[in-house]
């Protein structure tokens, strides 16, 4: 390889931002461009077919007609307030939407005259509404959740709440139309068909919980029912005799700068929480570029190195060993990492590889493994231990040799000093592609490689699938090739880009996937979000980068801060270090399963369906009977409930709802021991 191939291959580009939502195939109607990856917060987006679509016949491929509307000359109306028209029919449906599904109205007598039929969908910060006119068909996202919403120079008249259009789609037709789908999925997207052909397809982050039907004509004729997918059928087999991974846990960050905001109460409630969600590993976030040459000032707080996200409180590097020393008692684990290096630990010389290019502030091996010894020996000195395993950087680049300096380096003075059992993982790169490149390089040498107890690397490149989760496989799968020696850390997951920021337990289950993937494709023994606790203004920052923040409105306890936790926990909760995965088959691909058992007879199943069909399952484990069932969707918090007996045959049963995840197990949930002294 050449060295411009070289450069090429070793180049760390910035994260790029997605481009496009949902893109729909040929044959779709309209197609949504990458025009809507500009789409802002006040931006309609609005998009029409000039040519009449003609529509098929439709073939009914089953399902179950679960309630019947009609809308005649003698239906009553409905008083609306908060409407332009206050007076016409309307048909509530009688259900909470799961969090995927398909819905389908299909029509017996259809003839709108000079009226309009809407299909109304509603949720927490916002809705979708579907409006037919004759021989149209309009497709609208928007969102109501904010006073910010209203334009300044266009007040709102009446009783209209705020809201504004955020996506809109029309579809021109001719022909009879029978029945109209909405399919919410798994892939982000919102898919509109009539008579089974699917006319359009949008990015969708909504949650939706309701739906009715109102009419807004005179002469109507409109007649027909809902209809819902049949439950389907399928078996789930594990194979306990097939081993793979040791899970070492799950965790991510407390950062001390949220923690010291904390009330007593809220320091109490938090170790609680922790032993329950069972975030029991802490990624150091040390202290950088402001760590004194002294190295005196690890854990100053007013020393902290600032990180700001947007307008928030600046959450900072520093290091709190009394919380060390308390997580070390619930037998947590500690993971170091330098993200960005004192000035002090970086050669004062630009420095040049061997190919000739020059490299400014890169980092000066001996002085940066000084600097890992001086904490370690701290820790020791502090909070009993030091850590157990140090990172070679977070997130920074360094030309290949110097990476491989640092490790060698390194390993030898955590040797020299006594701290042999200290594991060294490599340098995280902030996404998987980058990751692989730096794996390879580093195995182009062995001594550097052996002296690398544990890979690591962080996700953020799925972000770019998450309109297409499978299609991130294959670089997990390199991933896993390219490290395969080497048992791997999951060492960062969250959402960062600017185009996810929401509030949304859809959300939260296209992250649910990447944990099922790590596990199973990757072979992670550990998770870590990237902030546990971050101390945010701004709630779009904690809802996709932290599963708590302080609640200042309620006496700085911490808090949940979205649906990321609840779908983080459903696997965290009930897979305590020790466990081991081992094999399970599921008949349907929608039904992402993991398992894991343990020496003392621990059971853990989780299953995740990201299908739009309710799933009936029956689950076979030799000698296995579960004592807990834990239910997490936009509705239930991890909710425990009583396991389900078993069959005669040795089998266990269970309903699994489109959207949700269920946790089935034999290990009991966490609690924090008395004994425990709660650090300041």
């Amino acid at each position: 390889m050449d060295s411009n191939s070289l450069s090429n291959y070793l180049r760390f580009s910035r994260r790029k931002m997605l481009k496009g939502s949902v893109v729909a195939a040929s044959a779709l109607s309209p197609i949504f461009s990458s025009a809507c990856s500009k789409i802002g917060p006040l931006f309609t987006s609005t998009s029409e077919q000039d040519n009449n679509l003609i529509l098929p016949s439709w073939q009914s491929g089953g399902g179950i007609r679960t309630q019947s509307f009609r809308f005649d000359s003698s239906t009553s109306k409905t008083r609306i307030y908060g409407r332009a028209k206050e007076s016409f029919p309307r048909t509530y449906f009688n259900e909470f939407l799961p969090a995927l599904f398909e819905r389908t109205l299909v029509f017996d007598h259809f003839h709108l005259e000079d009226g309009r039929l809407e299909w109304i969908f509603t949720g927490e910060h916002g809705g979708i509404t579907i409006q037919i006119d004759p021989g149209r068909i309009r497709v609208a996202q928007r969102y109501y959740d904010s006073h910010g919403l209203v334009l300044p120079g266009k007040p709102l008249s009446g009783r209209q709440p705020p809201q504004r259009t955020w996506l809109d789609s029309t579809v021109h037709y001719a022909g009879d139309l029978q029945a109209v789908q909405v399919v919410l999925d798994h892939r982000l997207g919102l898919t509109v068909s009539l008579n089974g052909k699917q006319v359009v397809q949008q990015l969708c982050l909504l949650d939706l919980r309701n739906h009715q039907i109102a009419y807004d004509g005179k002469t109507p004729t409109i007649e027909g029912d809902l209809l819902v997918p049949d439950t389907k059928s399928n078996d789930i087999e594990v194979d306990a005799s097939q081993q793979h991974q040791t899970i070492m846990g799950f965790g991510g960050i407390t950062t001390p700068t949220a923690y010291a905001m904390l009330s007593p109460e809220g320091k109490s409630e938090w170790w609680k929480l922790l032993c329950v969600y069972n975030l029991t590993i802490q990624r150091e976030f040390p202290m950088g570029k402001r760590l004194a040459r002294s190295m005196d000032n690890w854990s100053v707080l007013q020393d902290a190195s600032p990180h700001y996200y947007g307008d928030n409180f600046p959450n900072g590097e520093v290091s709190n060993f009394e919380y060390l020393k308390t997580l070390r008692q619930l037998h947590g684990r500690v993971l170091f990492e330098f993200w960005q290096l004192p000035p002090w630990a970086t050669k004062a010389q630009s420095w040049k590889d061997v190919w000739g290019r020059v490299h400014h502030l890169v980092a000066d091996p001996v002085a940066y493994a000084r600097a890992v010894i001086d904490y370690c020996n701290v820790s020791r000195r502090r909070v009993g231990a030091p850590p157990d395993i140090v990172g070679i950087q977070n997130e920074r680049f360094q030309p290949p040799d110097v990476w491989k300096q640092m490790t060698l380096q390194l390993r030898q003075e955590l040797d020299r000093n006594d701290f042999r059992a200290v594991k060294i993982h490599m340098q995280d790169a902030p996404h998987v592609k980058q990751g692989v490149q730096s794996a390879r390089l580093f195995k182009l040498s062995s001594r550097e490689w052996s002296d690398i107890d544990y890979s690591a690397v962080h996700m953020y490149d799925y972000q770019q699938y998450f309109t297409n989760p499978d299609g991130f496989d294959p670089l997990l799968n390199a991933w896993h090739k390219a490290t395969i020696d080497k048992p791997f850390l999951s060492t960062e997951l969250c959402v960062n880009s600017a185009k996810y920021q929401a509030d949304s337990y859809r959300l939260a289950l296209q992250m649910g996937q990447l944990y099922h993937k790590n596990l199973t494709l990757t072979n992670a023994c550990a998770l870590c979000y990237c902030w546990l606790l971050l101390n945010v203004e701004q709630p779009s920052y904690g809802w996709t980068r932290s599963l708590f923040v302080p609640d200042t409105a309620r006496g700085f306890v911490p808090t949940v801060s979205s649906y990321q936790l609840r779908v983080f926990g459903s696997y965290s909760r009930r897979i305590p270090a020790g466990l081991m995965r081992v094999a399970v088959k599921s008949s349907d691909s929608d039904l992402l399963v993991t398992a894991f058992a343990g020496k003392r007879g621990e059971r853990t199943l989780i299953i995740l369906s990201r299908s739009v069909r309710q799933h009936h399952i029956r689950i076979r484990w030799k000698n296995t009977s579960f004592r807990y069932m834990e239910v997490t969707d936009p509705y239930h918090e991890n909710a425990v409930q009583h396991a389900p007996d078993l069959q005669r045959d040795g089998s266990t049963e269970v309903l699994v709802e489109p959207g949700s995840i269920l946790t089935l197990s034999t290990v009991p949930l966490r609690k924090l021991p008395p004994h425990i002294s709660i650090p300041s």
